[in-house]
């Protein structure tokens, strides 16, 4: 039975995660939220399935993923298993108007702490829960691509701090080598949801099968490749 350890599992990407993942009773989902105060009445309807487990963990606190270790062992030790998937897709686009030449300092600190700082600590934080072979996925954007960026000037502090996560990637498919887990970067597309925003084009549910496809033929060898969700691999 694979075990998923998700953020932002109560809306957007990450709730149709959820839904996809637990139509299928073998699986078990760890759901992390920001806070169980917030709007979580579809996640908690997922979860009356009896294999969503829905947590707290606000990836922009550094106390909050503190505490995360604890959560998910608690989870864990009622199942008696691993982590098989870590997916990191909580993040910010809060300034999407700003440009290189009116970047507000405090914005830039919140994408870093939210988009870079938190999937670190994450991973940080339940390495040791991780299966042998783990897949560990940051979920990061077209526009964290030098070479898309060139073609697509907009929504510069998300990008530089989008280009900072898959840096991140990098680094944590070598330090996590020793785990034999495989770390890659992954681009959803444009996708139909309230951060996507108007003009978005493709479907949630095609988006989160692609991905899904694409991660479950992962090979050891792939570990730091940067892929769309429709598996063709996106230039750095």
């Amino acid at each position: 039975m694979p075990t998923y350890f998700l953020t932002g599992a109560n809306r957007g990407i990450g709730l149709e995660f959820t839904r996809q993942l637990s139509s299928q009773p073998s699986n078990s989902i760890i759901a992390a939220v920001r806070s169980k105060r917030g709007d979580i009445a579809e996640l908690e309807s997922l979860a009356s399935k009896g294999n969503v487990h829905i947590i707290e963990c606000d990836v922009s606190s550094l106390d909050s993923i503190s505490s995360l270790e604890f959560r998910v062992a608690e989870v864990l030790s009622k199942t008696g298993a691993s982590i098989n998937y870590l997916f990191n897709v909580a993040g910010i686009n809060a300034t999407s108007s700003d440009t290189s030449l009116s970047i507000d300092p405090v914005s830039l600190q919140n994408h870093i702490d939210t988009n870079v700082l938190g999937p670190a600590k994450i991973v940080e934080a339940l390495r040791q829960y991780l299966a042998r072979g783990a897949v560990v996925m940051n979920m990061t954007s077209g526009l964290g691509s030098m070479t898309v960026a060139l073609d697509t000037p907009k929504c510069c502090t998300y990008s530089i701090s989008k280009a900072a996560q898959n840096m991140l990637t990098l680094h944590q498919s070598r330090d996590l080598r020793r785990n034999h887990a495989i770390v890659i970067c992954m681009d959803p597309g444009w996708v139909k949801t309230r951060m996507g925003g108007k003009g978005a084009m493709v479907e949630p549910q095609v988006s989160i099968e692609g991905m899904l496809q694409v991660i479950r033929s992962l090979r050891k060898e792939d570990s730091g490749k940067f892929y769309r969700f429709d598996g063709s691999q996106v230039p750095w």
